[in-house]
């Protein structure tokens, strides 16, 4: 009987030590938890979410002013339904999305020394030191019923460069949204169906 439960005993010593070392071994080479993406960011290069820095996007970077025709036929004017934003500093930019619905329209994107509402020529205190204007045509910014499909409202963010941008306008087929940026800096241009992206080089 005492053979038996020495037996029992030394099995489990065994088990104990066995459980106790893959415990250590776990802990040892388990992974740390990821950052978390900032606040409305997207998985690059698509729109969505340029992330991680295994994903970011390696294009030609460009000095503004920057512009493409694209014709579009009509009576088919693209919406603008959504505008985003994402900080990636492991990748080395910041990036503003446009989500539209429709073909991508002919744009223009130049640096302005002032921002101003269109039609009313109204300046738009954006923050930042330098303006880059961003105009899309044709497009508008809005429903069949005139309702308008993306917030009108300033925004300020806390990226690296990118510091805020503003929908400065969406008149007679036209659409404009400035961009206030830390300082003038190369920019990169990116088309996707249903998707035009804007990077400013940090």
């Amino acid at each position: 009987m005492s053979l038996a439960l020495a037996a029992a005993g030394r099995v489990r010593g065994t088990a104990i030590l066995i459980i106790a070392l893959a415990a250590a071994s776990s802990c040892g080479t388990s992974a740390p938890a990821g950052k978390p993406a900032p606040a409305g960011s997207s998985a690059a290069p698509t729109p969505s979410a340029p992330g991680a820095a295994a994903s970011c996007d390696t294009g030609t970077w460009r000095s503004a002013p920057v512009s493409a025709t694209h014709p579009v036929a009509a009576p088919t004017v693209p919406v603008v339904t959504a505008v985003r934003t994402a900080a990636h500093p492991e990748c080395g930019y910041d990036r503003l999305v446009l989500d539209v619905a429709g073909p991508v329209p002919g744009y223009d994107m130049r640096y302005v020394t002032q921002v101003s509402a269109d039609p009313s020529g109204e300046p738009i205190a954006l923050p930042g030191h330098s303006f880059l204007l961003v105009t899309l045509r044709p497009a508008q910014a809005h429903g069949e019923a005139g309702a308008p499909t993306i917030v009108r409202s300033m925004r300020v963010l806390g990226y690296p460069v990118l510091k805020s941008y503003a929908v400065a306008g969406d008149f007679e087929g036209v659409v404009t949204v400035a961009l206030g940026l830390a300082r003038t800096t190369s920019i990169r241009v990116g088309e996707l169906p249903g998707h035009l992206y804007i990077d400013v080089r940090a």
